[in-house]
């Protein structure tokens, strides 16, 4: 069943409207999925993605293998009578067998954004080293000492004050309200996709997971753009045959796998075969 669940949907996603049918299927006319899979890459620490415009496919691959090199280090050290020292870091292929991502994507998206917060709008500080601790609760009554405490990694008021003698009050303006009419922003967004066969939740995972884990040690990413952090060199999207479903040996329902595979960062499909 698993060949000819993977043959037919690499035969349907040869066709470039039909993969443009599975990033943005019918019924979906906010395009949620897309806006899924950037939120799995794209962190939005800083902009919110209102409306996805357009969505433009770059690239198509099938069955692409993918494996996570074996690091090795090693070191070298010479006492008396003389001192030398080295040490070296050897990068080789994988010996284990490769993961396959059935579909790679790679694509271009353009959204319409709102920023989420405001930019800096004033400055203030406050000497709190003459403080009383009674003083200091009744002057910021606004604060929690105690969690104040625990993120400064602090034991107590008196530590805090020797530490932090000056507290400082930043206040952000409130973020300009959402503009349709803006200029759209662009994402190139890799899309790698699995065709899986049955609804075996727990293998699903462990092969999305090897999967992304492998991509990620070949492709290193930044560790941020501008909007925020970047979370995943790929966004993932697993493909599920809608009829089982439907079966009685079903775990759950479609929001169910879909809502346990988002809380890994994952996104789920459900398509029908002939």
């Amino acid at each position: 069943m698993m060949k000819a669940f993977v043959d037919e949907l690499m035969l349907r996603y040869s066709q470039p409207e039909q993969v443009a049918g599975l990033l943005v299927p019918r019924g979906d006319p906010d395009r949620l999925r897309v806006r899924s899979l950037l939120a799995a890459v794209y962190e939005p620490s800083l902009l919110e993605v209102r409306f996805v415009d357009s969505v433009q496919i770059t690239g198509t691959s099938f069955q692409v293998p993918v494996r996570s090199p074996v690091t090795v280090r090693g070191g070298w050290e010479k006492l008396l009578p003389d001192v030398a020292q080295a040490r070296a870091t050897l990068e080789i292929p994988a010996v284990a067998p490769p993961q396959w991502i059935d579909l790679a994507l790679d694509t271009v998206v353009t959204a319409r954004v709102v920023l989420t917060a405001g930019a800096l709008d004033a400055l203030g500080s406050q000497e709190i080293s003459g403080l009383s601790e009674q003083e200091f609760l009744e002057k910021f009554d606004f604060l929690d000492l105690a969690e104040l405490m625990r993120r400064a990694e602090v034991a107590d008021f008196e530590e805090l004050q020797a530490q932090f003698p000056r507290l400082y009050r930043m206040h952000y303006a409130d973020p300009p309200p959402f503009d349709p009419g803006a200029p759209g922003r662009t994402y190139r967004l890799r899309v790698s996709v699995l065709f899986l066969p049955d609804l075996n939740l727990g293998a699903a995972l462990r092969r999305l997971v090897q999967c992304r884990s492998a991509l990620d040690d070949m492709h290193p990413r930044a560790e941020e753009y501008d909007g925020g952090a970047l979370l995943a060199t790929s966004a993932w999207l697993a493909v599920f045959p809608a009829a089982a479903l439907a079966s009685e040996a079903a775990p759950g329902t479609e929001q169910q796998v879909s809502d346990l595979l988002a809380a890994e960062g994952f996104v789920a499909a459900f398509e029908d075969v002939a």
